[in-house]
C-alpha cells in the first residue's frame, strides 16, 4: 500500500508542476497498470526465476522538452514519465536436481525516463532508484497473494537476498529497417548500467497488423505521440540475444568488489523471445506480451512468463 500512496503524491505533483501542450490533436496525459507473471502462461510451471511484476506509470507531454533538446533537433515528439514498480525473483523450489539455483529476491524502485520520437525511430532513457532485498515486500506480496488469492504454498523468503540500495540508467532505442502498410521490421536495443542489472540486448522484431510508427505505438508505450484518432490492431513478435554482465537479484552485491559468479554457473549470453498482440483506439491502450528466455544460469529450464498491460489517456 505504502507504494500505491507514493504513486497517487507523484501523480498529483507532475500534474501540478507538468508544462502544458497547445496541441489540441493529442492527449497530455496517460496512466498505466500493468503486471508480468509466469502464473499466466497456460501448461508451465509458474513461480520460477522472474516470477511476478507489478507496475505503475504517469506519462505527460512538455510544450518543449528540457532534457538535450538541441542534441535532438529533428525529433516529431517528447514526452516524460514516472513509475513504481515492484518485481520478486525465486528458486526452483519444486525442483530438487538442481546443482546452483537463484535465490529468492525482491526489487521495489521509482523510475524517470524521458522519450524521443523521430520519423522512424525512438529513444527513451531513464534511472531507477529503489531497494533489493527484504525491505522490497515483493515476497510479503507474493506470500499474501498465495494465501489469499491462488491457494499456492506459502514461501521461505526467510533467506532472501539482503537490502541493498538499487541505481540503474537505463535506454531503449528502436528504428525501422524495412515497412509496408501492414508489415515491419525494426531493430532495438536496449541497455542497462547500475549495480542491479548491467547487459546489453539487441534484437530484432516484426509487426504485422494496423499500427503506428515506433514513437507512436503501443507495444513502446508511445501512444502518447499519436494523435487522438489513434487506431492500432496488430501483432509483435521478435528474438534478443541478452549479454549479462551482472545481475545482483541472483548475484547480490557482489558487484562492489567485481567477483562475479563463475561462468561455469551462470550464462552470460542466452536468448530472449516474445510474441504479443495490441489494440489501441483513442484514450485506450490493451496488450499482451508472452516472454521467454533460454535462462540465465547454466543448469537451470528456460523462462516463460505473460505481460498484461492497459493504458488511459487524457488531457
Amino acid at each position: 500500500m505504502k507504494l500505491f500512496y507514493l504513486f497517487i503524491a507523484l501523480f498529483i505533483t507532475v500534474s501540478s508542476f507538468a508544462q502544458t501542450t497547445t496541441d489540441d490533436d493529442h492527449y497530455q496525459y496517460e496512466v498505466e497498470i500493468g503486471t508480468d507473471n509466469d502464473f499466466l502462461v497456460i501448461a508451465a510451471e509458474s513461480d520460477r526465476y522472474y516470477t511476478y511484476g507489478i507496475n505503475s506509470t504517469f506519462r505527460w507531454r512538455n510544450e518543449k522538452p528540457i532534457f538535450l533538446d538541441k542534441w535532438f533537433s529533428k525529433k516529431i515528439g517528447y514526452f516524460q514519465s514516472v513509475g513504481l514498480n515492484i518485481e520478486a525473483y525465486t528458486p526452483d523450489y519444486e525442483r530438487e536436481d538442481t546443482e546452483t539455483d537463484r535465490p529468492y529476491a525482491g526489487w521495489s524502485y521509482a523510475e524517470f525516463a524521458v522519450t524521443y520520437g523521430f520519423k522512424k525511430s525512438f529513444l527513451s532513457f531513464g534511472v531507477d532508484l529503489g531497494i533489493l532485498g527484504p525491505d522490497s515486500q515483493a515476497g510479503a506480496l507474493q506470500n499474501w497473494f498465495h494465501e489469499h488469492v491462488s491457494g499456492d504454498p506459502v514461501l521461505d523468503w526467510s533467506n532472501q537476498i539482503e537490502n541493498q540500495f538499487g541505481f540503474n540508467i537505463r535506454g531503449v532505442y528502436a528504428h525501422t529497417l524495412f515497412a509496408k502498410k501492414n508489415f515491419d521490421v525494426y531493430g532495438v536495443a536496449d541497455v542497462s548500467l547500475g549495480n542491479i542489472f548491467a547487459y546489453v540486448n539487441p534484437g530484432v522484431n516484426f509487426r504485422f497488423g494496423k499500427f503506428n510508427p515506433l514513437s507512436q505505438t503501443a507495444a513502446f508505450q508511445n501512444s502518447l505521440l499519436a494523435n487522438k484518432s489513434n487506431r492500432e490492431f496488430y501483432m509483435d513478435a521478435g528474438i534478443a540475444l541478452k549479454f549479462s554482465g551482472f545481475n545482483a537479484t541472483i548475484q547480490g552485491d557482489k558487484i562492489e568488489d567485481l567477483n562475479f559468479l563463475d561462468s561455469e554457473f551462470i550464462n552470460n549470453l542466452f536468448l530472449n523471445g516474445h510474441v504479443g498482440g495490441y489494440y489501441s483506439s483513442n484514450r485506450w491502450t490493451v496488450g499482451v506480451r508472452y516472454m521467454y528466455s533460454s535462462g540465465e544460469l547454466s543448469d537451470n529450464d528456460s523462462q516463460q512468463y505473460t505481460m498484461l498491460t492497459g493504458l488511459y489517456r487524457f488531457n
